[in-house]
């Protein structure tokens, strides 16, 4: 709620209970001096002393004709509508935080942002530090309602589908003799050797052929053998 419609109204039920006949017209200088005024009787330094009545009558007497006879509840009117001030701005300033962590956090629900503040006494960095570390704990997203009506419903489909697959009987297959299917035979494995000798993948084996040599060729071979040794006594 804005601040001068708050002191606007409270100003008006005041005065009309006084004054019926007056001009309840202001203008943005008596309300700014006017919020001035309750914003340090709102602060917590603030006391009653420190509120001078007559001169606060005296200003408004400018603007409203009889305002300075009423010298009865001015005070006490002062600090009531201040406090309320006070609280309403509170009120706006927590709106405006809660939909601050509301944007930053977005699965945190609005009852999890005023623990938050409560928590960090308003203080928004303190709150969104709590948040982040965990010591509100946010509610996991809400399952959709038909979401979770179709996932019932399949799952029921499902149980159901299987216990009739296990409850028919199939009279065929009853009357067939099941018997245990003959294992393959395994490939043979190719030996590459065999008997010392080299064969094919296909399992055929080299064959070293002989050259046909004369006797002629045979006497050019020299036959190379080791030199004697000679021992010495």
């Amino acid at each position: 709620m804005d601040l001068h419609k708050i002191i606007h109204s409270a100003l008006h039920e005041f005065i009309q209970t006084y004054i019926p006949d007056a001009d309840l017209t202001l203008d943005d200088v008596l309300l700014s001096y006017i919020t001035g005024v309750l914003e340090d009787l709102g602060s917590q330094q603030s006391v009653e002393e420190n509120f001078d009545v007559e001169v606060f009558g005296e200003m408004l007497e400018a603007y409203i004709p009889g305002f300075a006879e009423i010298d009865v509840k001015v005070c006490e009117m002062m600090f009531s509508l201040a406090s309320k001030l006070a609280t309403a701005r509170t009120s706006s300033e927590w709106e405006s935080q809660e939909q601050h962590l509301l944007e930053m956090f977005p699965k945190c629900s609005l009852s999890e942002a005023r623990s938050a503040l409560s928590i960090a006494k308003g203080d928004m960095e303190e709150a969104v530090r709590l948040i982040i570390e965990g010591d509100v704990q946010l509610s996991p997203t809400p399952i959709n309602v038909n979401q979770g009506k179709s996932i019932s419903s399949l799952a029921d489909q499902k149980l159901k589908e299987s216990i009739l697959e296990y409850m028919l009987v199939d009279s065929e297959e009853d009357n067939k003799t099941h018997r245990p299917v003959a294992p393959k035979d395994a490939p043979k494995k190719l030996v590459r050797y065999h008997g010392n000798q080299v064969v094919t993948t296909k399992g055929e084996r080299y064959q070293l052929v002989k050259k046909n040599e004369t006797d002629d060729m045979k006497k050019t071979y020299v036959n190379l053998k080791p030199a004697r040794k000679y021992r010495f006594h």
